[in-house]
């Protein structure tokens, strides 16, 4: 019983706030933070491949799209690439070699737009970006 209380809302979160999967094409070798720009004027709305909406970065690892953010969980991809050429990114997590670290979603608070950002890079690339003075944890 003690068991439901406690995993019971974020076994929630998990089943019912699902939405679709989204596919990050990143520039081939890019390390630092991606930022993807969402109810932008002008701009063209997210296309979808195979079931994903299709998120391809430009050469500074940003993007600008009229279509909104959506809510929740989805079993994201993430790829470099080069010209036809995906080589797939681990998002596996700390101490087990990923790639992607902070994925969130945000607003400006100047322009009230809201965008997505996380960063790129090694677990440490990662850790030296957000604790300069290293102060957290390494995998041991």
């Amino acid at each position: 019983m003690i068991g439901a209380v406690v995993l019971g809302p974020a076994a929630f979160d998990l089943i019912f706030h699902r939405r679709q999967p989204e596919r990050f094409l990143i520039p081939a070798g890019y390390k630092g933070w991606v930022r993807v720009e969402f109810r932008r004027k002008g701009a063209p709305p997210l296309p979808t491949e195979d079931g994903h909406l299709l998120l391809k970065l430009n050469e500074q690892a940003m993007l600008q799209t009229s279509s909104d953010p959506l809510p929740g969980h989805g079993r994201d991809d993430f790829y470099y690439y080069s010209g036809d050429r995906r080589t797939p990114l681990s998002n596996a997590g700390v101490c087990k070699g990923g790639m992607i670290w902070q994925v969130e979603t945000m607003v400006d608070e100047s322009t009230s737009t809201p965008f997505e950002r996380f960063f790129v890079g090694s677990e440490d690339s990662y850790r030296r970006e957000v604790d300069p003075s290293g102060k957290a944890p390494a995998c041991e």
